[in-house]
């Protein structure tokens, strides 16, 4: 026997099926968006970078090329070992963190290329863990207080670990950084040691190393 549901009827549940699932051209959309955003930032970084070597050229400011060229080279240096990070979702991260958290300044050190992805670690874990962190500084940043809250992020790879430091200045929420700090290494894989964990009144550090021998 056929149903005499009105035709509606029908309609209105696949409008509430749709609503109750995220939409994947929506999701393709934000993260087309977001490259968008990284694209312009850094060539409007750049935008400035090539004006003021003009204006020193211009000016005849030949003593001050050197160290803008050592500026530029190492600027460069830097961001070809972050895009060799072989972890797209940690390179995009930290990317777009440097240019979308206005919270905090963000400072990247390497002094060589790593590879996570060549190693015999969890590269998705270490993107975890650092997004984790990250986004505690910044959730525990104490905001509209004098100066400036700036977190730099250290990688070392030794022989044996991967070691990332975090190094934070700038007023913050002490004991709520403590206790998000204390839950993410509650969940710390067995691979993972919490070197140092240092929290005082307009710094912290934080140092994690996780073992390269399986």
């Amino acid at each position: 026997m056929m149903s005499k549901r009105p035709d509606n009827e029908q309609v209105v549940v696949d409008c509430k099926h749709s609503q109750t699932e995220p939409s994947v051209e929506g999701m393709d959309t934000e993260q087309n968006l977001q490259f968008i955003r990284l694209l312009n930032h850094y060539r409007h970084d750049w935008m400035n970078e090539i004006q003021v070597l003009f204006g020193y050229v211009k000016l005849k400011k030949y003593d001050k090329l050197e160290s803008l060229m050592e500026k530029i080279r190492h600027k460069v240096q830097l961001e070809s070992y972050i895009s060799k990070l072989g972890a797209p979702n940690l390179i995009v991260y930290l990317l777009a963190y440097q240019t979308e958290v206005k919270e905090i300044a963000l400072s990247i050190v390497m002094e060589q290329e790593i590879h996570l992805n060549e190693l015999p670690a969890d590269s998705n874990r270490i993107y975890a863990i650092v997004r984790s962190v990250m986004e505690t500084f910044k959730e525990n940043a104490r905001q509209g207080m004098d100066g400036e809250h700036v977190l730099k992020l250290h990688f070392i790879q030794e022989e044996e670990r991967l070691v990332m430091e975090f190094h934070y200045a700038g007023s913050v929420k002490e004991s709520l950084l403590m206790q998000s700090l204390q839950k993410i290494r509650q969940v710390s894989g067995p691979l993972e040691t919490w070197d140092v964990v240092q929290v005082k009144e307009n710094q912290a550090v934080v140092a994690i190393g996780l073992s390269l021998n399986t």
